[in-house]
């Protein structure tokens, strides 16, 4: 579908994930320094500028170590469950983030995307029509960042196992709206990823990786 601009603001929940134990990377990749600043602070920073966004952050694997850097500027999720994968914590973020208001929509991240910054989330909040899910196109399908609206709440708080909303996104029950994010395109799922991460100069291109996150 054809994304379309200046509906009215939503209420909006971003829900950041950041409970895995980052397996490929050799673990604790939410805390690893990424020019001057601790991973998971580029996500949580970047939607911190955009106003009247509540964030909660999902921590399971060595949570506690990565407690201290998030501070106090968000809501803090506990996944007991994260071994069983990605779908677990966004259950368990949908669930906090039911218990804390009314919200129109989620929009769900990733802690390792730190490519991405303001310009980007705000495109997707932008599209929102209060109805359609928003989400990244990719050359494998939609994957996240993705918006979802307040009416899929309940499918969300029911996920499991390590696909994430990827069902969701690509199943053939719900209209999406794709939008092209460049910045998407790289993740950091290995020390390679990293290294390549710290050339880039502020502000270049992604070279990118193909496949569906989240």
């Amino acid at each position: 579908m054809t994304p379309q601009t200046n509906h009215p603001v939503p209420k909006c929940a971003a829900l950041i994930l950041a409970a895995g134990e980052s397996t490929r990377f050799g673990g604790r990749k939410q805390l690893v320094d990424i020019h001057g600043v601790p991973m998971i602070r580029h996500t949580i920073d970047a939607l911190a500028s955009l106003p009247g966004l509540d964030r909660f952050v999902v921590l399971g694997a060595f949570a506690d170590e990565v407690r201290p850097v998030i501070g106090t500027d968000c809501h803090i999720v506990d996944n007991p469950d994260w071994a069983s994968g990605m779908g677990s914590s966004i259950a368990a973020g949908i669930g906090a983030i039911a218990k804390n208001g009314d919200y129109d929509a989620v929009l769900i991240a990733l802690c390792d995307q730190v490519r991405l910054g303001r310009g980007e989330y705000q495109k997707l909040i932008g599209s929102f029509d209060g109805e359609h899910i928003i989400a990244t196109r990719y050359s494998g399908g939609f994957g996240v960042p993705a918006l979802f609206p307040a009416s899929l709440f309940s499918e969300l708080a029911t996920l499991s196992g390590p696909s994430g909303a990827r069902a969701i996104l690509n199943g053939a029950d719900h209209d999406v709206i794709g939008l092209e994010l460049e910045a998407a395109r790289f993740d950091i799922d290995t020390r390679d990823d990293l290294n390549a991460v710290l050339s880039m100069p502020a502000g270049s291109t992604v070279p990118g990786k193909p496949g569906i996150s989240g």
